[in-house]
């Protein structure tokens, strides 16, 4: 019979496989499409540079999952097998990189499912790594805080704002920046760290940066709303989450004197 841990883990390590499979799908049939009915890859200079990263990233994460990742595998059928967790959420990060930029014939909603998956795994990780903890509440409002940083990292889209060509490097280098930001902090989530240690300066601020400079330019074309949220929400996280971890240290140091 299996024991909950046994069964979380398995809930983590077929979250992941759920989010590699439609995610890597979905992009492939975007490619394929594109080949079939469009016949050109590179029609235009932004279709060209989001075309060669999601396939990029479609090799990049298969390699990984191949050569990297055999505890993965085995952690989906054996039951006490554990993922390498490092690795494995570098792949998918990598895979995440093909996630942020829209090419043609993308299926949002398959994308979503992906993402859900991904995130099921979180909850599933966080619910077995706060049993043996006495403060419970400061990972699962890491865990909270990390799901919205995730939603804020704009995905690339085409413009034709007069200043396209900046707004399209703008997209370009602040999606692979935040991606790689996530992709740490996940790493850290799954590495039993999350909680306060998740609320780091540093990607909050390019995060706050990049969003709110990608929304200014392509204000009077298109305002992205989706972006704008989840950038207020993170905020609003974070500020409150570094108000709280003070508190905490302030009680935890007062009941040591």
């Amino acid at each position: 019979m299996e024991t909950n841990r046994n069964i979380n883990q398995k809930i983590i390590s077929w979250g992941f496989l759920v989010y590699f499979l439609i995610l890597f799908a979905e992009r492939l049939q975007s490619i394929v499409r594109t080949l079939i009915f469009d016949k050109n890859l590179f029609a235009t200079a932004f279709s060209g540079y989001v075309n060669c990263l999601v396939i990029a990233s479609l090799l990049g994460t298969l390699l990984m999952l191949v050569f990297w990742n055999g505890d993965f595998w085995k952690s989906l059928f054996h039951p006490d097998a554990a993922p390498n967790y490092t690795f494995l959420c570098l792949t998918s990060g990598v895979l995440l990189l093909s996630g942020m930029v829209h090419t043609e014939y993308t299926v949002s909603i398959a994308q979503f499912i992906a993402y859900g998956a991904l995130i099921v795994s979180m909850i599933a990780f966080t619910f077995e790594a706060v049993k043996a903890k006495k403060k419970k509440w400061p990972f699962w409002y890491g865990l909270l805080y990390l799901t919205s940083f995730s939603m804020a990292i704009p995905v690339m889209y085409r413009s034709d704002i007069p200043s396209s060509v900046l707004f399209h490097i703008t997209e370009a280098v602040g999606s692979a920046v935040l991606v790689c930001f996530f992709t740490y902090l996940l790493k850290r989530l799954f590495s039993d760290d999350g909680g306060w240690n998740l609320f780091m300066f540093v990607p909050f601020v390019f995060m706050i940066l990049f969003d709110a400079a990608l929304i200014l330019m392509r204000w009077e074309e298109s305002i992205n709303w989706f972006v704008l949220i989840f950038a207020i929400l993170t905020a609003v996280l974070f500020v409150i989450g570094q108000i709280l971890k003070l508190l905490s240290k302030d009680k935890e140091s007062s009941t040591t004197r």
